[in-house]
């Protein structure tokens, strides 16, 4: 065999290996992907869409028309109660908040420095009445189908425009809004009536199994809190008020509605793949869109690409479509059972938070929890074809903390309206709990944190203290203070910070003069001259109180 012919084996075999070794290693990948789903699949895993579509709604139940007619006219509001909604139990220190519908201004004196008065609000609620009324006929048509065509994927620029997400939240703020101008004027009935609207819509939503609706959920559910808290405050209230009230509250499933979200996302997301694997131009799709939300942030030029940039970015997007995305996939998959298996336990056991933490260890196991999250990558302008898939996961399984804030807060709400239901019937508050079943409550709310009963304790003025042992996962004996060496500029009461998480107890007439005092020196102005020990100057309206 001459030289040249060896040279040229010698070449053919590298020339075949060149194609022969990546060509194998792409099918081994796709192979490992393909094991890992028969696997979801034989232990019962929902892989098809099919499986994890919500029920037809019923026409009857379904509210959306009504909802539809609302949302514009919210939308086009003119009056102050689209940038200035007023407020509800607006915290002022530590485990105290403001009885806001006592007061006799509607007022920030901080960030948004504005003042409006009780008349002012009731103009502005009267001509948003067509509007209210409207939202308030979904408590007896308490689904929402919004025709959501989940195979066209999440990409699809219809899909959040389709959710009228932004018209949700708006509309709940309304209907506080509402709520608290009620109790200034002492109609409680009226008052209930728009929360229970507002926690309908927020029940309504969980149809649509999707983690933007779920958090949507959750804010909407914060929002109508404490309107409820407001409500819990009057001193005209009626049981058969409180009792519908706390059927609405225990109604909301937050847990459930993560666990159906992420089962929607990871079949979704298997659809997205399956199309941005079919052809670069899909790939490039993702990419446009990914690079004008970046514009949009002001994190991207708007410089056209080089030549040797675009020729880069297509030898990315050929590796990921063939290697690279299997990987990436893989690692997602199991990712997203670590997610889902946190919900199960913490649905098994009620303690949260130790799911919480098993899952955060496990996606730290498979090198997720160090990754940027999905929205990082976006606000950093920078797309990273290894991970873009399992940073969804470090996304999603933020989510979970605010499913564990959330249903403790659901579960403290409920337990503060049968402990007002309770007082209302016997004239004082319980010695314990368990007092309370089962003609208030079916049986003593659990902690969602560890699991435990609800910690709670009358007090010697005949008040109570309700609380959670908050995220340090340590009873603090129902105290509100930030833990050592934290700062937040934020009493807000399930502070990440807390020591406990405290149901609120109204404000002293010296704690709300403090936080206005505090508020307009941190404005850069002084505390008004003259001011009295409401914190409120003289010659404002009286208050009204329900």
């Amino acid at each position: 065999m001459t030289r040249l012919r060896k040279i040229l084996i010698v070449v053919a075999v590298l020339a075949g290996s060149a194609v022969l070794i990546p060509m194998v290693h792409h099918y081994q990948l796709k192979a490992a992907v393909s094991r890992y789903r028969a696997e979801l699949r034989a232990r019962g895993e929902p892989t098809e869409l099919a499986q994890v579509l919500p029920p037809p709604v019923n026409p009857e139940r379904n509210g959306i028309e009504i909802f539809l007619k609302a949302a514009p006219l919210v939308a086009g509001d003119k009056t102050f109660l689209r940038s200035n909604p007023i407020p509800a139990m607006k915290m002022v220190a530590p485990g105290k908040a403001m009885v806001c519908a006592r007061q006799p201004l509607i007022r920030d004196p901080g960030e948004y420095g504005f003042t409006n008065s009780w008349v002012d609000a009731k103009v502005a609620v009267d001509q948003n009445q067509e509007a209210l009324t409207l939202l308030r006929q979904i408590v007896n048509r308490p689904e929402l189908d919004f025709h959501i065509r989940y195979e066209q994927g999440f990409y699809d620029g219809n899909l959040f425009t389709n959710l009228q997400l932004v018209a949700l939240r708006q509309a709940s703020l309304h209907l506080k809004s509402a709520a608290v101008n009620d109790l200034h004027q002492g109609h409680t009935d009226s008052a209930v009536e728009n929360v229970r609207a507002s926690l309908a819509l927020a029940n309504a939503m969980q149809s649509e199994r999707l983690e933007i609706t779920e958090l949507v959920r959750i804010a909407i559910a914060s929002i109508a809190q404490g309107a409820t808290w407001e409500i819990l405050q009057a001193t005209n209230l009626t049981d058969a008020e409180l009792s519908v009230l706390q059927s609405d509250w225990a109604r909301l499933d937050f847990l459930k509605g993560h666990r159906d979200a992420l089962n929607m996302e990871d079949i979704v997301g298997d659809l997205e793949v399956a199309r941005w694997r079919s052809s670069n131009r899909e790939m490039h799709k993702l990419i446009d869109l990914f690079g004008s939300v970046s514009k949009t942030l002001g994190v991207e030029d708007d410089r056209e690409s080089t030549m040797f940039q675009r020729l880069k970015l297509s030898g990315q997007i050929f590796q990921w479509r063939y290697w690279w995305s299997y990987t990436d996939e893989l690692r997602s998959l199991k990712g997203q059972m670590a997610l889902l298996e946190a919900t199960r336990s913490a649905g098994t056991s009620g303690a949260f938070l130790p799911a919480f933490k098993q899952q955060n260890a496990r996606l730290d196991e498979l090198g997720i929890g160090q990754l940027n999250d999905e929205l990082d990558s976006v606000f950093s302008g920078r797309l990273d074809f290894h991970s873009m898939l399992s940073e969804s996961i470090q996304l999603l399984g933020k989510s979970f903390r605010k499913v564990t804030v959330a249903e403790c807060s659901k579960q403290m709400t409920v337990t503060a309206i049968a402990l007002k239901r309770f007082q209302m019937q016997h004239g004082n508050f319980p010695e314990k709990l368990s007092e309370l079943a089962p003609e208030f409550l079916a049986a003593v709310p659990s902690d969602v944190v560890d699991g435990q009963p609800v910690r709670y304790r009358r007090n010697a003025d005949g008040n109570y203290l309700l609380y959670s042992i908050g995220e340090n996962d340590q009873d603090d004996g129902g105290n509100p203070a930030l833990e050592s060496g934290t700062q937040s500029s934020s009493f807000q009461w399930q502070n990440p910070k807390a020591l406990d998480w405290v149901w609120p107890q109204p404000a002293s007439a010296a704690e709300i003069k403090l936080y206005y005092d505090e508020q307009a020196a941190k404005a850069g102005a002084s505390p008004m001259p003259g001011m009295p020990s409401l914190g409120i100057p003289p010659g404002a309206a009286p208050v009204v109180a329900p």
